[in-house]
């Protein structure tokens, strides 16, 4: 009898535990998906504001295309297909604008805080909470996820592929391994620097396995009999899997092909291969478009971007610098302090906070080797990993100030408190300067060149109004003196617009290439003053003219507004900039003259 009561007791003391459990994990999955909620707001409001970067307005520019003429081949000057079909469609369905050309990226940078649930097992409820608070509020994170480029994506869809591939393991559940290897895929279709991710992953597992052979070696087993078990485990593994992992590769190539195969070939010049719709509707084609998809992607990106780092290393170094110090210190410093504290405190290391941490690290310090053009949204491949062992370092932080307070000790409180202060005033501040308040300013470090310091919007509203009033030509652009090269606004064949890399007369309007096909303007454009007068005396002269402005950086002649200025009588004279500023003979300042009868304003 009192074995039965002691028996009855034990599992209600389980069942106990499991409900307690279960009410604690709850909790902490609410918690990271309120601060989710709040990422996705943070990440939302304001989005369309800022003018379009030009790289933004670039890759935007040939997503509008495809959306008209559903053309599509595979260009690694635009990157990976991903966000050009995937905005070609949405601008489809909800119209073009900044705001939903940011959207995807937006929606993804958002919800990345959910990520930290695929870890919640391998981490603490603190620290579960304290990742998601990482992902959502790190000011690089949140700029670049309110920013029209791939890196967000790239990183995000690693972050949690890799929190599949561990649930996968910890649970064996095939499920798992199938939504990291679609994450794992995703990433490989949005920019090609996702190579660096495998390698720096093996490195890690290396690395980890190093440390678990010299553990187990500390016992009286040779290196040898403790490898040759390793490898016997790993096979058994691998052999019990390898029907889910056959399909897990055949999923890879399968979501790869679907987004680099290329669309509508017959539109293409020069291309005899077939479109993926072509192949879909006879399957004798479909190994021409595999090939074309994988081997030719990967020519494509070799001879674009396999070179790396031509300059110094340490100049790359000090152009990161400056990003990684003014939007990540405070992260970068809890990676450092989780990293040693979960390394050399407790019985052992977590298998994933190492491994996140060898994948960060790397990643600082191979950054610099491997990049062409030192961005600074480079340091977003650095950060996302980082954010795990942070997460352990900001989470102790917060256990060590509740312990202190509990027990009474109103100077651990303190200082724990001051420090959690510290933090949360120093990346709030930087993320309110960085995201909203100077998203376009030169003193914001975040901001690359090529983003227009301008409050550009009022003026192209002044240009779409003037577009939809007018028949005929709405933009003239002026300007392409054949001894300078960078104030070619002309284009001779404005066809060569059509697919990237465009022709003449293209990439030095950005921005404004963008917002004139959302407008749906029609353009034109002259190289010679005397054609502006020609044009501005027809009975249809065009509403709205484009120049580039004079600027004492540049001792060099080139054409400009001052060419033009005695034939523009009655345009109002709007002065604007493409980049941050004029640099050298890089012309930044823009001039637009709109026809003060253009708008009824």
């Amino acid at each position: 009898m009192a074995s039965q009561t002691e028996t009855s007791d034990t599992t209600a003391s389980a069942a106990d535990a499991r409900e307690t459990l279960t009410a604690y994990a709850s909790r902490t999955q609410l918690v990271v998906v309120g601060i989710a909620v709040v990422a996705l707001l943070a990440r939302f409001v304001e989005l369309g504001a800022r003018v379009a970067h030009q790289d933004e307005a670039r890759v935007a520019y040939w997503a509008y295309r495809f959306m008209e003429n559903g053309v599509y081949e595979y260009r690694p000057i635009v990157h990976g297909p991903f966000l050009t079909i995937v905005d070609g469609y949405l601008f489809g369905l909800f119209g073009a604008s900044d705001f939903t050309m940011r959207f995807v990226v937006a929606l993804v940078g958002g919800l990345l805080p959910l990520g930290a649930l695929l870890f919640r097992q391998r981490l603490r409820d603190s620290e579960t909470v304290a990742l998601a608070l990482l992902l959502a509020f790190n000011p690089v994170l949140l700029y670049y996820s309110r920013f029209y480029r791939n890196d967000l994506l790239l990183a995000g869809f690693m972050l949690v592929a890799f929190g599949f591939f561990v649930r996968a393991y910890d649970h064996r559940r095939p499920a798992a391994l199938y939504a990291g290897t679609a994450a794992f895929a995703l990433a490989f279709t949005t920019k090609e620097n996702a190579l660096v991710y495998p390698v720096c992953w093996l490195g890690a597992v290396a690395l980890l396995w190093d440390h678990r052979l010299f553990v187990e070696r500390a016992g009286e087993r040779g290196l040898l009999s403790v490898v040759a078990d390793r490898l016997r485990v790993t096979g058994r593994g691998l052999l019990r899997w390898w029907p889910h992992l056959t399909l897990a590769v055949f999923e890879f190539f399968a979501i790869v092909v679907f987004f680099y195969a290329p669309r509508n070939t017959d539109r293409i010049a020069g291309l005899d291969v077939p479109g993926l719709y072509e192949a879909l509707g006879n399957p004798a084609l479909l190994p021409a478009v595999i090939g074309h998809a994988t081997l030719g992607s990967w020519d494509d990106f070799v001879s674009q971007w396999g070179g790396g780092n031509h300059e110094s290393y340490l100049s790359a170094l000090k152009a990161l610098w400056p990003v990684l110090e003014s939007g990540a210190i405070v992260l970068l410093a809890l990676a450092i302090l989780g990293f040693v504290v979960d390394r050399y405190v407790g019985e052992r290391p977590s298998d994933v906070v190492s491994f996140a941490a060898y994948w960060g690290f790397a990643s600082v310090l191979g950054y610099p080797v491997i990049v062409d053009n030192p961005f600074p949204w480079e340091v977003i491949h650095m950060i996302v990993p980082l954010a795990i062992p942070a997460a352990v370092g900001l989470a102790l932080i917060g256990r060590l100030g509740f312990e202190s307070v509990t027990d009474g000790d109103a100077v651990s409180a303190t200082a724990a408190a001051l420090v959690l202060l510290l933090v949360v005033g120093q990346v709030g501040a930087t993320a309110v300067g960085t995201s909203y308040l100077d998203a376009q300013s030169e003193e914001n470090e975040l901001v690359q060149y090529a983003q227009s310091s301008s409050e550009m919007k009022p003026i192209l509203h002044e240009i779409r109004d003037a577009a939809k009033s007018n028949e005929g030509v709405d933009v003239l652009y002026y300007g392409d003196d054949p001894n300078f090269d960078g104030d070619n606004l002309y284009a001779p064949d404005p066809s060569t617009h059509d697919a990237p890399p465009a022709g003449d007369g293209w990439f030095a309007r950005l921005p404004f290439a963008w917002y004139m096909e959302v407008f749906d303007a029609e353009t034109d454009s002259v190289n010679r003053p005397e054609l502006v007068q020609q044009e501005l005396n027809d009975g249809q002269k065009p509403p709205v003219i484009i120049t580039l402005g004079q600027t004492d950086t540049c001792s060099d002649d080139y054409d400009n507004a001052g060419d033009i200025q005695q034939y523009v009588d009655g345009y109002e004279r709007y002065e604007v900039q493409r980049y941050l500023h004029d640099s050298g003979c890089v012309i930044s300042t823009t001039v637009v003259y709109v026809n003060e009868n253009a708008t009824g304003n």
